[in-house]
């Protein structure tokens, strides 16, 4: 009899719970989603394109930074290089060689202010420009700035080339200043300066080979007086 009575019990409130559920279900009415209403903008809608607020930012600062290199405004290099923006750091170098190729004084200005910085890097270009002026007016300032700049713009060919070229200049007379030992230290120390991601693989391997025949060769050479 008890068995009965709980069979039933549990019957009755299976009908409960089935009852409720199917009240509670929502209609196909409910289901379906709404659309919401599409604007129109006329007959050609335009198509805006919302650039975040980072990207403008960054826009906005690269504007400024060329600009200000265009003018000439050294310390604009600088700035270039905290944004750790290895593109942005080329054209603001690119546009102050520009304005540097308005006037020797300019280049002069431009090659000793990343000359005396701990930080600030070269570019081929630039390495290039300096290389041509050294052989045209050549000296030991001029010489040793030609090898320094070469160095920073992280070019082992590049750096190569500046090699040559003082090299060309001391065993011509051009550089009797210069002791052999000294053109040595000067090509071997700044070798050191090019990144170390530039002194590796093939061309880094080959700058260290042509070091080694100079050290060798320097050795025995004397300058033409």
């Amino acid at each position: 009899m008890i068995v009965i009575i709980l069979v039933a019990l549990i019957a009755l409130i299976g009908a409960v719970v089935s009852v409720y559920l199917i009240n509670s279900r929502p209609s196909q009415k409910e289901l379906d989603p709404v659309v919401p209403p599409r604007r129109f903008d006329g007959l050609f809608e335009a198509k805006a394109v919302e650039v975040p607020l980072d990207e403008q930012s960054t826009n906005q600062r690269r504007r400024n930074l060329l600009e200000r290199a265009r003018k000439g405004e050294l310390n604009s290099l600088g700035d270039a290089h905290k944004a750790r923006d290895s593109a942005l750091y080329t054209d603001v170098l690119n546009a102050l060689l520009d304005w540097a190729e308005e006037r020797h004084e300019n280049f002069e200005a431009l090659v000793s202010h990343i000359s005396k910085s701990d930080e600030l890097r070269a570019n081929k270009r630039l390495a290039q420009e300096v290389i041509e002026n050294s052989k045209a007016v050549p000296g030991r300032r001029s010489t040793i700035a030609m090898i320094h700049i070469a160095a920073l713009s992280d070019d082992p060919e590049t750096y190569a080339q500046a090699i040559d070229a003082g090299m060309d200049l001391w065993r011509c007379g051009s550089l009797a200043q210069l002791s052999a030992d000294e053109m040595v230290e000067l090509f071997v120390s700044q070798f050191w300066v090019i990144s170390p991601e530039a002194r590796r693989g093939g061309a880094g391997y080959a700058l260290k080979r042509k070091l080694l025949g100079l050290r060798r060769a320097l050795a025995s050479a004397t300058p033409v007086r």
